[in-house]
């Protein structure tokens, strides 16, 4: 797995639409021609400015806050603005006039019955003071920004409904300083380069091809394994989607730092049952049912040197415990549908 890691470390720059995730994503497909697997390269269009996103609903948010102590109707609806992107951001949904760029997508052919989608994401991350260790430990959830937004716009619409008194004030200062702190971040994040990637995610890229290859020579007897390898921004369960594809998804994170660890999407006995027979902590949250996402953190619940210029390095140990991790839900994924089928 390790020359895997390295080829995609020498791709300098290869965030989000870039020219050097367009080589990347190159020599990915070539490598699994290399391995005798039928592979294809598809471009998608999409608006990777996440960032940008979120740094113009915190503004529009805080400046209409602060219009409409002066002119109520319009910084209620400068606000609103704010807290719809503020919205839409937390959603992961992209801004429609934001310039839409293409990135490719690395993908085996769709197999006959239920798929076992094996994806990871190639890009490399962007960089950014608030995107250090200590700082992403602690990272309140996204959705404290969005009701931040929302605080903000009833606070105007409160103002334009004649309500006046320094409480009212008060009430707008601690989502407008939260907004303010989010705001420099996303900024800083927007305006930096991307890291090296090496943990982040040339290690996930390493450990799915290794599981994709050990699941050719092995295939389960319920499940139709398939690889896809997705550009831009870190977008595995949204490209999933968009590219309709049904079944499992087994998503591969960062591997190259830690102690392997398992977030179940919805089939959460399976993958508790798995993580136990590995010994390994199942953590985080259940999202929607869709698989289960592999990946390795640390004792803080983080991905190790994520987002960082020293990213640039990978442990063997972690990255096959985490292929060992990844095969053993596999099993208990495929042993759990034939169980289902009789």
């Amino acid at each position: 797995m390790r020359p895997v890691v390295d080829a995609l470390v020498s791709f300098s720059g290869r965030g989000a639409c870039t020219d050097a995730e367009r080589r990347a994503s190159l020599w990915l497909h070539d490598e699994l021609r290399r391995r005798g697997h039928e592979a294809f390269v598809e471009t998608r269009w999409v608006r990777p400015q996440r960032n940008a996103t979120l740094a113009l609903g915190c503004l529009l948010a805080v400046a209409g806050s602060l219009l409409s102590t002066a002119a109520p109707a319009a910084g209620l609806a400068v606000s609103a603005a704010g807290a719809l992107t503020l919205l839409a951001w937390t959603a992961a949904l992209p801004l429609p006039f934001l310039v839409r760029r293409a990135t490719q997508h690395v993908l085996t052919a769709a197999p006959e019955g239920v798929p076992l989608v094996i994806a990871a994401a190639y890009d490399a991350p962007k960089r950014g003071l608030a995107l250090n260790d200590r700082w992403r430990a602690r990272r309140p959830p996204r959705a404290v920004l969005a009701a931040c937004g929302v605080a903000l716009a009833g606070a105007a619409g409160a103002r334009l409904a004649g309500v006046e008194g320094t409480w009212l004030g008060a009430l707008q200062l601690v989502p407008t300083a939260i907004l303010l702190v989010a705001f420099a971040a996303a900024l800083d994040i927007a305006l930096s380069g991307p890291s090296p990637g090496a943990n982040d995610n040339a290690s996930g890229v390493a450990v799915a091809l290794a599981v994709f290859d050990e699941l050719t020579r092995e295939p389960p007897r319920a499940l139709a394994p398939m690889l896809l390898l997705v550009g831009a921004g870190h977008a595995v369960p949204r490209a999933i989607s968009r590219e309709r594809l049904g079944g499992v998804l087994l998503e591969l994170g960062p591997c190259g730092a830690g102690s392997p660890a398992l977030r179940g999407r919805g089939a959460d006995a399976v993958a508790a049952r798995a993580a136990a027979a590995l010994g390994a902590a199942t953590r985080g949250p259940r999202p929607s049912a869709q698989g289960v996402r592999v990946g390795c953190l640390d004792e803080r619940g983080i991905a190790p040197r994520a987002h960082q210029p020293d990213d640039t390095t990978v442990d063997d140990a972690a990255m096959s415990g985490a292929l060992d991790l990844a095969l053993g839900v596999v099993d208990a994924l495929d042993s759990e549908l034939r169980v289902g089928r009789a």
